[in-house]
């Protein structure tokens, strides 16, 4: 809704406000102000006025100088000033520090000309923009006030001040001046004035001119019809032309700039018909029938049915009601006899038209919201003012008002004065709330003078408030008038410790801060991808997954049944920017088709993906070597187990795992406590390709529900050992299908309750060795809690360890 100040002005008095203020002011009450804009006038500021000069002397340094002494009347400045003209006794314009010169758009500022300060500018006509005079400096008459304006002295045209206001779905009364002006006498509590609505009757009768018969009052709850004769067509007054380009509407003529003036300054939509050129001079509203159909304003043929309101004379429709009127019944060069319709339509049936027409106006966008149901026959004496006011129009005597309105007009609403304190938050006075609920139109049913000891009141709702139905909506505009930054901030009173337990919360909590603390960053994916990402990373479960009925697109069309694949896409896309690393982690819920009884159900599980791209666990200065598939896997591995290590999650084992996505023999289950729980590996160079990797990408997908079920488990603590250990190292050969579990598992088997401690520390590969086999070095540690262990005790507990490695199949123990 646009919003020129100056019309604004005629109904509350605003102009001793700054624009931008009264923006604040409406926006704090509710109405957002989108912008401030200042359209036309010069751009002349307050600091440019008329000033007389009491000296002029010439300057020391200068041979066409002058250093002069001029006055406001109120102080006195010095400037340099180089004009011919200037002497003393003249008055002359004379810009202020700060001021803008239009001629160059510089800011005046205070200077030095040839060594004596300037506190301001002399100005000639070209510089301000205000005449062609460049010889020297302005010259005014004697009799022009020191101190004025000059823009007022040149009587310049003011700029004009025009809000653009975002007027929310449940305020129709704000689409309007008026509306906007009870608001602003609200907030500012100021009186608000009413149009004139004051015209002449003649002597014609209005039922000898027009008749009118409304067929369907539930869509048309009031009609009225006003006749204006010898209306002398032309163009609009400058002002009211100004005012409706202001607003975006284009300037017409008289007869229709009237409609759509009212329209802007009340709210109510209004269409004036030649009523000469309707049959019988008859205005019937009615449904149409089928298969009728009428040119509206824009030219368009359009098709009619029994669902469409329309406004017809004897014969054929002339109007669509509530939206556009018909190219026909318009006002063409030559009309001087009109019938001003100002009417109620049912705000449901006139959506439905505009929408089922393809058809909007800024009719129908006013009734579509709600306009005013007492507005109708105000509004139309509004238009007959101004039409014999600019166009000496004679008003035909009377109204037809045919007026079928359920009465009251809106129920009454009760405010509980105490309800309302407690729900604001301050203690608000009831004289102060019946005050706010009074400037903003309501009607206390109790008309006391003081409502100090009244529990309760109850309010008649004006009739353009179609949103004021509770309690809940006075407390509301009590809040909103009274000022919301009027209300302390206040901690809420209720408890806000929840009895439920917060164990859940807390332990995907401390999950996430340990995915955190080993590096990787939290990530956030859609539930639903498409089929084919899906199907490029897995096949072999496609047939239980949930299938989206009605996608939004095919990109969106099935919930997943895993989170790898978006993480895969998305280090993908960042090692594709040239990142050199990733390290990302989501927690997410995957999505399934679940038998049961026979009967396939949806069902959802909430799982852990991680992964990285680039040599992200390497020293900075070893970053430049190739990153091995196996070397991915162990460093991902790693981490999977210091996160279960931190989680105390139990036994982590790891098996070997046979994965489409992931490179052969590069990928592992994760088994926790004897049961199946994820699965990790390297990517396969085939899903790399696309994103154009050089280096490895390692994901890992882990169910979170043994990973929560006991994070704040506290270990046992045992007492420091007494006695050393003693360390012992083998080194063995191992064939390609020898894990290092298996070697683990022999070690310890063999080794006693003394052996501590099994750790791999080396890894070697030769072509000395057998095609796919390696040379793998442990470091043992022996340990005795109740004694120092001798050379024999852990040598015998060795020999066991070699013995038996050298009796596994594929192990080779290296000797010497």
């Amino acid at each position: 809704m646009k919003l020129p100040l100056s019309w604004l002005n005629e109904f509350v008095k605003v102009d001793d406000i700054d624009p931008r203020e009264l923006a604040e002011k409406l926006t704090r009450a509710g109405l957002q102000v989108e912008s401030v804009e200042t359209v036309g006038g010069d751009p002349l500021s307050d600091l440019i006025v008329v000033a007389e000069v009491l000296e002029c002397e010439a300057h020391p340094n200068s041979d066409h100088l002058h250093v002069c002494k001029v006055t406001d009347g109120k102080e006195t400045f010095q400037v340099v000033c180089g004009a011919p003209n200037m002497r003393k006794g003249i008055k002359t314009a004379f810009a202020k520090i700060g001021a803008l010169i239009p001629e160059g758009e510089f800011k005046i500022k205070k200077g030095k000309l040839r060594g004596v300060e300037s506190f301001g500018m002399c100005c000639s006509e070209r510089e301000l923009h205000i005449g062609s005079g460049a010889d020297g400096i302005i010259e005014y008459p004697a009799d022009v006030p020191t101190g004025a304006l000059v823009r007022d002295v040149a009587q310049l045209e003011k700029p004009e001040t025009v809000f653009d206001i975002e007027v929310t779905w449940n305020r129709p009364d704000a689409l309007s001046v008026v509306g906007l002006a009870r608001e602003f006498a609200a907030i500012l509590h100021r009186p608000l004035a009413m149009p004139d609505v004051s015209f002449t009757e003649c002597d014609v009768k209005v039922e000898d001119e027009v008749k009118v018969v409304v067929e369907n009052t539930v869509k048309c709850p009031r009609y009225t019809a006003r006749v204006a004769l010898d209306v002398k067509d032309g163009p609009s007054p400058e002002v009211m032309a100004k005012r409706l380009e202001l607003c975006g509407v284009r300037s017409l003529g008289l007869c229709v700039d009237v409609t759509n003036y009212v329209m802007l300054e009340l709210g109510q939509p209004q269409h004036a018909f030649d009523y000469t050129a309707l049959k019988d001079r008859t205005i019937v509203v009615r449904d149409a029938r089928d298969g009728e159909t009428i040119k509206t304003l824009d030219g368009v043929e359009r098709k009619l049915d029994p669902s469409v309101l329309v406004i017809c004379d004897a014969e054929k429709p002339n109007a669509v009601a509530g939206v556009m009127g018909g190219e026909n019944s318009g006002v063409s060069e030559g009309t001087s006899s009109l019938v001003i319709e100002s009417a109620l339509f049912e705000c449901t049936s006139t959506k439905f038209t505009s929408t089922k027409l393809g058809l909007s106006s800024e009719s129908s966008y006013r009734y579509i919201r709600g306009v005013d149901k007492d507005l109708a026959d105000y509004a139309s004496r509004r238009a007959a003012h101004l039409l014999q006011k600019y166009g000496g129009a004679k008003i035909a005597e009377g109204v037809i008002d045919v007026d079928s309105r359920a009465k009251p007009l809106n129920a009454d609403v009760t405010l509980n004065f105490d309800r309302a304190r407690r729900l604001i938050g301050i203690p608000v006075g009831n004289d102060a709330m019946v005050f706010i609920l009074k400037s903003l139109g309501l009607e206390p049913r109790k008309t006391d003078t003081l409502y100090a000891g009244v529990s309760e009141v109850a309010f008649g709702v004006p009739s353009w408030r179609y949103d004021l139905e509770l309690e809940a909506d006075l407390v509301e505009e009590i809040a909103r008038v009274y000022g919301l930054d009027n209300i302390p901030d206040t901690m809420p009173s209720a408890p806000s410790v929840s009895p439920l337990p917060d164990t859940q919360y807390r332990a995907h909590r401390k999950l996430r801060d340990v995915c955190l603390a080993l590096g990787f960053s939290e990530a956030m994916h859609y539930s639903f991808l498409s089929k084919k990402e899906l199907d490029d990373f897995d096949t072999r479960n496609a047939g239980s997954r949930l299938v989206i009925p009605d996608p939004v697109s095919a990109e969106y069309a099935v919930m997943r049944d895993s989170l790898l694949p978006q993480m895969m896409g998305s280090l993908g896309r960042n090692a594709s920017h040239q990142l050199e690393s990733a390290m990302l982690f989501e927690l997410g819920k995957v999505f399934s088709l679940e038998e049961k009884d026979g009967v396939k159900r949806p069902s959802e599980k909430e799982m852990l993906s991680i992964g990285f791209v680039g040599p992200v666990g390497r020293d900075p200065l070893d970053r430049r070597s190739s990153l091995g598939e196996e070397e991915a896997v162990l460093w991902l591995k790693g981490a999977v187990e210091e996160l279960c290590a931190k989680m105390h999650v139990g036994r982590v084992e790891f098996a070997a795992a046979d994965h489409p996505a992931f490179a052969k023999g590069a990928s592992l289950k994760v088994v926790i406590n004897g049961r199946d729980a994820g699965v990790l590996g390297a990517l396969s160079a085939k899903l790399r390709h696309p994103y154009r990797l050089t280096t490895q990408m390692a994901l890992c997908e882990i169910e979170v529900k043994p990973l929560v079920k006991n994070p704040f488990a506290v270990g046992r603590v045992s007492a420091v050992p007494q006695f050393p250990l003693v360390k012992r190292d083998i080194a063995i050969v191992a064939a390609a299908g020898v894990t290092n579990d298996s070697i683990v598992k022999t070690i310890r088997k063999n080794g006693g309750k003394e052996l501590v401690s099994v750790n791999l520390f080396d890894i070697f590969k030769s072509k000395d060795l057998k095609q796919g086999a390696r040379s793998l070095a442990y470091a043992l540690e022996f340990r005795s809690a109740e004694r120092t262990l001798t050379d024999e005790e852990v040598g015998r507990a060795f020999q066991r360890i070699v013995d038996a490695l050298k009796s596994t199949e594929g192990v080779e123990v290296r000797e010497g």
